[in-house]
């Protein structure tokens, strides 16, 4: 989001005072959103698990675990 505000303010002041058309109508094409409940259900339970704190500490140790393989030493208990 910062960046897109970034970007905004960075076209605002580059092309200020300049008498550009602005022509928002017809442009591009539409789409309507999908509204199928089974994934936003599914999307909100992945992001709850990821909240968790017991979830988020075993994602990180996994993680930790991971890297220490790819280096080749494993980390003891």
């Amino acid at each position: 989001m910062k960046c897109c505000v970034i970007l905004h303010n960075m076209i605002i002041k580059d092309e200020r005072g300049l008498k550009l058309p602005c022509f928002y109508d017809n442009v591009g094409t539409r789409v309507q959103p999908e509204r199928n409940p089974c994934r936003v259900q599914a999307s909100l339970e992945a992001h709850r698990q990821i909240e968790d704190a017991n979830t988020h500490g075993q994602l990180r140790d996994d993680l930790v675990e991971h890297q220490w393989q790819l280096a080749g030493r494993r980390q003891g208990p």
